[in-house]
């Protein structure tokens, strides 16, 4: 086999392939348009990919379309108003803490790596219904509930492989114990900031959809919202679903392991999407005690 190509990259230009007769093969061109050794550098490209892969949201499965499983029509192969559902929540997650990874490979080894994603791969498993983070439910009530039916659906796996992922999952929803030892905690702290980053992330890129979320529509359509979320509004004036979740991210989660990461991603992606950031979440950052070098960027 005997092939060369030749193609256009709208961030990289031209991009050269050839693929010679012994089975080797030569790319040319991929040049990366960031300096790896510089933080936001890397911080906007976790964000671009992030965006990148989540581009494929809208795209539709033929095949089971074609066979009659859900309406389809081939002249309209992409939904614009799809929805969002835990399966594809869990790929996103992963895809967030593998470029993290991939930029930043000096936080886990390979081993550690892939106990953090099989832990987010199945971190939802515990819901059926999904509730939101939104201080609606006791904390300690859905947790029980959710660890129940996390047991029950990864039962089909081998022993090992259960109770590993059954202690993560208790780390995961409770990884601000002193109680963990310090490894598994820095592993599952750094989950659960990519689980809670999605959030925001996700808003983003609704936002570049044209399909801006705002907890007004909460309020008008579904009865109000929880003290917790008003509390968050009142500070920061701010009722958008992508600047509300980003407070109690920071609020929250701001002592984890890793959290500095995720708030610079969470720049990069604001300055990206709505060309400035958050004109609250400076003042917002320094009253937690955020570092002057992430305040500076904002």
């Amino acid at each position: 086999m005997k092939k060369e190509f030749t193609m256009e990259s709208t961030t990289q230009g031209q991009v050269s392939v050839k693929i010679m007769a012994d089975g080797s093969i030569s790319i040319k061109g991929l040049g990366g348009n960031v300096d790896r050794d510089t933080d936001i550098d890397s911080a906007m490209s976790i964000w671009k990919m992030y965006k990148s892969y989540r581009s494929n949201d809208i795209v539709i499965r033929s095949g089971s379309g074609l066979c009659g499983v859900y309406p389809y029509d081939p002249k309209q192969p992409t939904l614009t108003n799809y929805v969002e559902n835990d399966t594809l929540h869990s790929t996103t997650v992963e895809e967030l803490a593998q470029n993290v990874f991939r930029f930043y490979p000096g936080l886990f080894n390979s081993a550690d790596q892939t106990r953090i994603i099989h832990l987010l791969r199945y971190h939802d498993l515990g819901e059926t219904v999904d509730n939101p983070d939104d201080g609606s439910k006791d904390h300690d009530e859905k947790f029980e509930e959710e660890l129940a039916t996390f047991i029950s659906k990864i039962s089909y796996l081998v022993p090992a492989a259960q109770e590993q992922l059954i202690r993560d999952f208790i780390m995961f929803e409770n990884a601000d114990y002193l109680c963990w030892d310090e490894e598994s905690k820095k592993m599952m702290q750094f989950a659960k900031l990519c689980d809670k980053a999605d959030a925001p992330l996700g808003a983003f890129v609704y936002e570049s959809q044209g399909r801006h979320g705002s907890l007004t529509y909460k309020k008008e359509h579904f009865g109000g919202i929880t003290d917790q979320d008003e509390k968050y509004a009142q500070e920061i004036g701010d009722y958008s679903q992508a600047g509300i979740w980003t407070a109690h991210m920071i609020d929250t989660y701001g002592r984890y392991k890793y959290i500095e990461i995720f708030i610079e991603i969470i720049i990069a992606a604001c300055k990206d999407i709505r060309g400035e950031i958050f004109p609250w979440m400076r003042e917002f950052c320094k009253k937690r005690r955020v570092p002057n070098y992430l305040l500076d960027k904002m």
